[in-house]
């Protein structure tokens, strides 16, 4: 990225007063080289992402940038989620303010580009008029933790970097070195790509009329794909989401992690590792999988992961790959296994 657009965009910023913050607004700045949609004021809940659906038709830019002290996570996660189905990048600069809840919506961005301190961190918190108290703030904080956790897997940026968040009270702030952003994923190659990202369609999914013959049983690779990320996004949820899940998932015997294992066997399993684990996010790191099918498709991908027991006191995260064999015509596993690439454990703060 130039000189040049770092300096307009950041007297763009600080050239106009800054009102008390509300509900998000759009500012368009149009250059000879490009355009950037500025993103101002607090996320709210009832803030829709068609408005910015609307101004990414209309102004067609080539980077999203922030002003915004942050605001209700939920929303921002919808904008981040809307971002990233427009294949846009986002650029943070020092001179304006992306920080607390304005964070997810900035892992959005296909590319990703921020100064040194322009991204701030710190615990999420309800609004003094939430109304929830005792163990229902307790469970409402658990999901919520869960559900950042798959958010931030999702946008490829390592999870740990919610550790991080944890470790600041809401009443502060911490801003990211480059060197956290870079290790956290926060941001991705930086200059260059941010150079050369232009808004366009998102990549298509895989196309079944590509696929190898699968005999007419309507099985390829877009279809085993779509059965393993319903499988991790089941394991996001809920120990009944993923119980519910696993119990139609697996054959009445798997070869599983190099052993022969009935159905029965790997539940039980598994019910035991939900109890142990019961906040968990998983995502396969995109472009990381790879699919073969013939009678039955093989794939073989990256799980990025994030695991949390506030009973125990304790966290787990790390990435691991997976391989599996599966059946179109029954559409379930005939052989797992999966193998370590890194994790980290760690003691965390009790919820009480």
């Amino acid at each position: 990225m130039r000189r040049g657009l770092c300096g307009w965009i950041a007297a763009c910023l600080m050239g106009l007063s800054a009102p008390a913050w509300g509900a998000v607004t759009f500012e368009r700045a149009d250059m000879g080289d490009g355009r950037v949609l500025i993103v101002r004021g607090t996320f709210e809940f009832s803030d829709d992402p068609a408005t910015l659906a609307a101004e990414v038709s209309a102004f067609q830019p080539m980077l999203v940038s922030f002003d915004s002290g942050g605001g209700n996570v939920v929303a921002a996660m919808r904008f981040g989620r809307a971002i990233r189905q427009m294949n846009l990048s986002t650029l943070q600069l020092r001179s304006s303010d992306c920080a607390s809840a304005c964070t997810l919506v900035f892992m959005g961005g296909v590319h990703r580009f921020a100064e040194p301190g322009a991204i701030g961190v710190h615990q999420a918190s309800f609004s003094g008029d939430a109304g929830i108290e005792g163990h229902s703030a307790v469970a409402a904080v658990q999901a919520l933790t869960a559900e950042i956790m798959s958010y931030m897997i999702e946008m490829g940026v390592d999870p740990q970097l919610l550790q991080l968040s944890l470790s600041t009270e809401s009443s502060d702030m911490r801003y990211l070195t480059a060197g956290e952003m870079r290790r956290f994923r926060v941001t991705t190659e930086g200059e260059r790509e941010i150079a050369a990202a232009t808004p366009g369609p998102a990549p298509a999914p895989v196309q079944g009329a590509g696929d190898p013959d699968d005999g007419g049983r309507g099985g390829g690779p877009g279809d085993v794909l779509d059965f393993l990320h319903r499988y991790h996004a089941a394991w996001s949820g809920s120990n009944g989401e993923a119980m519910a899940f696993t119990r139609t998932a697996y054959a009445d015997r798997v070869s599983y992690f190099g052993k022969t294992a009935t159905r029965a066997a790997i539940l039980k399993e598994k019910e035991a590792f939900a109890r142990r684990w019961p906040v968990r996010a998983y995502a396969l790191r995109p472009g990381s999988e790879r699919v073969r099918c013939a009678a039955t498709c093989r794939v073989e991908a990256v799980v990025d992961w994030h695991a949390r027991s506030d009973a125990r006191g304790k966290t787990a995260s790390g990435a691991a790959t997976i391989a599996i064999e599966w059946d179109p015509a029954t559409r379930r596993i005939l052989s797992e296994d999966s193998k370590v690439l890194k994790a980290d454990r760690r003691p965390t703060r009790r919820a009480d």
